[in-house]
């Protein structure tokens, strides 16, 4: 449902309606997006489980039959008047809270089995910043001692990012280390790179740009095409200005660009497609066999141009990976020496937990028996929160006929959102 069309009022009536229908204030989980949207819907429960502990019969019944309940008995007013006592008393109470205050009260109760500091503390926005601007620093002053890949990495990212864009890139890579950790566990990363760009392993950049010089007109022959493009206009002449700047940086890979601006435009555009020749009319009529030279040369230049663009971004992809890792070790040795967790922490560590051990005991030491899971902005939730949130509720299906005998309405999982108010990638989401 769209923005302002009333999710959350949705979401606090279905809690009391499962309130009213006998379910234990425990057996709830209402997870919101933020601390204010979770303060604003407890909020609201709270103010009506109140009001209806001083409404007197008819006003109370008639406030229940607006909300699309139904009270039968003056036994069943007197309930509902209790309620606001029952959700403040039972243990572990009414949980409306985000999901990372879930996951956190979890890797609180199971430390060990969730390979978690035992007394940890979630770091906030701040600190965190703080945590990986100095880990930012200490890697890079590791990469600029380091004679290895360290510092070509360095080398690469700090000639092709600005420092507000490495900052950016940062950011992304810690947000998504845990997919990128699962994804170098199942095979070769490197692999994966080459074969996600369409490119063979052997496809480096360093390969496809010796091809582009070295496979087609050799730069010996640079020097007389150069001579007979001058005996065309000025715009041939240019053609041989891009010839002659590429002989004179060969055999250095800053040569390339210039010996391609000879067939492709500014904008990557070959040149001489449709009516139009690679060089003038009169030249092109006068030397015949140097307009075929130029145009085979082009043509076999296309496909090549395309495979550098991935090359370029593979290797760019690499030299990120292989810089982003040491940054991220040191930020994450700074966070276990002072035993903190961040935001995405809480989350694998919960997801982890819930998939090596069993749901049903987690809850169980958990102290809650959850039988409904109520979800607000379902489009921002990421694949490692729904994976959470899918062990709990697979649990749903569990001993159904035992359930059965249970006095309530059937489990339930109940979700909310509007995938155009989507904060694309936020968190990992989808």
């Amino acid at each position: 449902a769209h923005a302002g069309s009333g999710k959350t009022h949705v979401l606090a009536q279905r809690v009391l309606r499962l309130l009213l229908a006998g379910v234990r204030p425990s057996q709830i989980l209402c997870l919101t997006y933020t601390k204010a949207a979770a303060a604003n819907m407890g909020s609201r429960v709270f103010d009506r489980l109140s009001l209806w502990a001083t409404l007197d019969d008819a006003a109370l019944a008639k406030d229940i039959a607006e909300m699309g309940a139904t009270v039968e008995s003056r036994f069943e007013l007197d309930a509902a008047r209790r309620l606001f006592a029952r959700a403040v008393e039972t243990p572990g109470g009414l949980k409306i809270q985000t999901i990372h205050a879930f996951c956190e009260k979890l890797l609180h109760i199971f430390p060990l089995e969730a390979n978690v500091p035992a007394s940890f503390r979630v770091v906030d926005d701040l600190e965190r910043a703080e945590l990986l601007d100095a880990a930012r620093r200490r890697a890079l002053d590791a990469a600029t001692r380091d004679g290895g890949s360290l510092r070509k990495a360095l080398e690469l990212v700090a000639r092709d990012a600005s420092a507000a864009g490495f900052n950016a890139l940062c950011e992304e890579l810690l947000h998504r280390r845990q997919a990128i950790a699962r994804m170098r566990e199942q095979d070769d990363y490197e692999a994966r790179v080459f074969a996600a760009l369409g490119l063979c392993a052997d496809e480096t950049l360093a390969r496809i740009e010796a091809a582009i010089v070295d496979d087609g007109e050799p730069p010996a022959a640079w020097p007389a095409l150069a001579k007979l493009l001058r005996s065309g206009s000025t715009n041939d002449g240019k053609l041989a200005d891009s010839l002659d700047a590429a002989l004179a940086l060969a055999p250095h890979p800053d040569c390339v660009d210039s010996y391609l601006s000879a067939y492709f435009t500014t904008k990557g555009d070959p040149r001489g497609v449709g009516k139009s020749k690679i060089i003038t009319g009169p030249l092109a009529k006068r030397e015949p066999q140097l307009a075929a030279r130029m145009e085979a040369e082009r043509d076999r230049l296309v496909p090549l141009i395309e495979k550098r663009k991935a090359a370029a971004i593979a290797e760019r992809s690499l030299a990120l990976h292989t810089l982003g890792d040491a940054i991220l070790a040191e930020y994450e040795r700074a966070k276990r020496r002072r035993g903190l967790l961040d935001y995405d922490d809480l989350i694998e560590g919960a997801r982890r937990l819930l998939h090596r051990s069993h749901p049903s005991w987690v809850l169980y030491k958990l102290d809650a028996q959850i039988d409904h899971i109520l979800l607000d902005e379902a489009q921002d939730t990421s694949s490692d929160q729904w994976d959470i949130l899918a062990a709990i509720a697979d649990e749903f299906c569990d001993g159904a006929g035992a359930r059965e005998l249970r006095r309530g309405p059937p489990r339930s999982f109940f979700a909310v959102g509007d995938e155009k108010q989507s904060i694309f990638s936020f968190q990992g989401a989808a």
